[in-house]
């Protein structure tokens, strides 16, 4: 890592990583507009200790998911596009065709990929704000407007927002990828649940002591637990 330090280039790109990665950082807490963000803090908070999806979609954001911030559908959008474009290139001809054209073909079939991630971006912060509006927290709505056109403006800025961030985010693993170090959509995932280790080690000792309380509901306490370390392995392998 000295040795590593003391040459300029590449110091240079260890630097503009870490810059990366505290904007990312500084937007996974700033909070979407037109919520009401004690209800919502309070609405995540029942949702992290039931253990259900949406905990996990949490974890590998950072804890921008539970805080509807900027960036609070993650990478998992274009983690999805990659998936979905390279299962249609072996299934479409003219994809495949297209991937075997070389350096053109490969910036083609990436052109593809950021078309899909913002589309399935929209469609997961369609899918959120619809939970959201849908939501409340001991007869607090989560929405601060839910009618008439200061409804419809509201959800248009929500949603947009939510795009945006997916967008923001496969940008900015771009930049790492030309700039900086490593792979820059599995750093910035592996940054997320870095930052959410403190909150998870917190659930994580809750169901340790809910299993021993309950012993005949301890298989659903002890499946996280494993869950959670395969996934975090799993991103660090991609990363070394």
């Amino acid at each position: 890592m000295k040795n590593a330090w003391n040459i300029p280039d590449l110091r240079k790109k260890i630097l503009f990583t870490l810059f990366v990665i505290i904007v990312f950082r500084f937007g996974s807490v700033i909070p979407v507009p037109f919520l009401n963000v004690d209800a919502l803090k309070g609405l995540m908070s029942t949702v992290s200790e039931s253990g259900s999806a949406l905990s996990y979609l949490d974890m590998l954001s950072g804890g921008a998911f539970a805080n509807a911030t900027l960036f609070a559908m993650g990478v998992t959008p274009y983690i999805n596009s990659s998936i979905i474009m390279q299962l249609l290139t072996v299934a479409i001809p003219p994809l495949e065709r297209l991937a075997k054209e070389g350096e053109e073909g490969r910036r083609k079939l990436e052109t593809l990929t950021r078309y899909v991630t913002v589309i399935l971006g929209l469609i997961q912060g369609l899918a959120y704000f619809f939970y959201l509006r849908n939501s409340s927290y001991e007869g607090t709505p989560i929405t601060l407007y839910n009618k008439g056109w200061e409804q419809v403006f509201a959800a248009f800025v929500i949603i947009m927002t939510f795009t945006a961030g997916t967008a923001l985010m496969m940008w900015f693993g771009e930049q790492i990828n030309q700039k900086g170090v490593g792979n820059g959509i599995s750093i910035l995932l592996f940054a997320g649940i870095v930052a959410r280790l403190p909150h998870t080690a917190s659930v994580l000792g809750k169901y340790l002591q809910m299993a021993n309380e309950d012993p005949t509901n301890n298989a659903r306490y002890y499946l996280f637990v494993p869950l959670f370390v395969i996934v975090f392995l799993v991103v660090v392998w991609v990363i070394v």
